[in-house]
């Protein structure tokens, strides 16, 4: 083989291991699945349609569509925990791409890691509250159950919500999942109970040292400027879940 010949080959070789190389990165490129990808591949290996997974949800066909088509930027904790028993995929997983894409029981001689953040709970429905105009109630009736949920506060309660004051947002029936040791997000929802008795559930808008601005859960009401003085508690939301997570 003369000098001429080595090099067309050795140009070959380097030709084909770079083309090799691409398709590799390639293959990685393709594995590489966004949120809205791994949420579409769930629903789809689930076997459901999206009207059962948005009743199993709780949320309107239009927002699974959103979750498949990644139009929406953010997922709630309580859609995400949702989704994940709907389809059977982990929850980690369908959020971050990380972790086993689902939760298996198995056997293993692998010893036991730390205890994990958020531990799942056992939160008792303390009471029901019959909501009347624009979503105020002063006491709570009888109510029984409570929630499993992850979370990271002993002393999480539950309040079921009765009424159709709050709606669509949140639905007569629907249970409110309350962490008094979170802290208040803006533009979330938080639990008020004032002085008077009135207690409701609305979305923070700002919090300072003299009042509280809250918007109403349901549009067809406005904004409400508190004083901090008629304020006797404040709890952050965590969740808002279907009645069908009740357990006796």
């Amino acid at each position: 083989m003369d000098r001429e010949d080595f090099s067309i080959l050795k140009f070959e070789s380097q030709r084909m291991s770079s083309a090799y190389c691409m398709l590799k990165l390639s293959n990685l490129s393709i594995g590489r699945m966004e949120r809205h990808e791994r949420i579409a591949m769930a629903i789809e290996a689930s076997g459901k349609k999206k009207g059962q997974i948005a009743a199993e949800c709780g949320v309107a066909n239009s927002a699974v569509t959103q979750w498949i088509k990644g139009e929406s930027k953010s997922l709630k904790l309580e859609n995400l925990y949702s989704l994940s028993e709907a389809t059977g995929f982990n929850a980690e997983w369908l959020a971050t791409g990380n972790g086993p894409e689902r939760l298996r029981q198995c056997e293993s001689n692998v010893e036991p890691g730390p205890p994990i953040t958020s531990p799942w709970r056992a939160i008792k429905i303390v009471g029901t509250a019959q909501m009347g105009t624009e979503g105020y109630w002063h006491g709570l009736d009888s109510a029984e159950g409570y929630i499993d949920l992850p979370s990271r506060d002993a002393d999480a309660y539950a309040l079921r919500l009765k009424g159709d004051s709050m709606s669509p947002a949140i639905k007569s029936g629907w249970i409110a999942i309350c962490e008094p040791s979170h802290d208040l997000v803006p533009l979330e929802y938080v639990m008020i109970r004032l002085r008077d008795g009135e207690s409701m559930v609305k979305e923070l808008l700002r919090a300072t040292d003299e009042d509280v601005t809250v918007q109403s859960v349901n549009d067809a009401y406005g904004r409400r400027t508190i004083p901090i003085e008629q304020i006797e508690t404040m709890h952050y939301v965590a969740a808002i879940v279907a009645p069908s997570k009740i357990k006796l």
